[in-house]
């Protein structure tokens, strides 16, 4: 099982991509939105989101990976021998998406199994749930060996 946290009002514009890629995954995935702290303040909006994926991190038994530009990227490949590793060893994956605001690393770091990179690119969060989704589906594919792993 893999579950996904994501802070997000809503992700309208990504909604199709993103239901049809659960559909597909139905029983081997779980997204569950957090509500995005507001406030004019960023410091205390990112201490504030920040804390709660402490809590979070914290609370969770699976394996725990964040995402973020600036980490470790995988091939899908890789990503895929990772997983199936994890999967093994730990039986569950909880990835966590952050908002749009910026969120103290250096606290979550150490609280977190792996801290991912999807691309070098920067993109929305939504837009990033979009790819982690079909890289889940994708990996679920090789699985099951087919041809979808190119």
């Amino acid at each position: 099982m893999i579950k996904i946290y994501i802070f997000a009002d809503s992700y309208k514009i990504y909604e199709t991509a993103i239901k049809e890629y659960e559909k597909r995954l139905w029983k081997d995935i779980k997204i569950e939105k957090l509500k995005p702290f507001k406030n004019k303040n960023w410091d205390l909006v990112i201490n504030k989101e920040t804390e709660i994926l402490e809590k979070l991190l914290q609370k969770e038994k699976w394996y725990k990976i964040i995402l973020s530009p600036a980490w470790k990227k995988f091939s899908t490949q890789e990503l895929y021998k990772k997983i199936e590793s994890v999967k093994q060893n730990f039986g569950n994956v909880v990835f966590f998406v952050w908002w749009a605001n910026w969120l103290d690393y250096k606290k979550l770091q150490n609280s977190s199994d792996l801290q991912l990179s999807l691309s070098d690119l920067t993109m929305p969060h939504s837009l990033a749930l979009v790819v982690l989704v079909e890289q889940l589906y994708r990996l679920s594919m090789i699985k099951k060996g087919t041809s979808y792993d190119k």
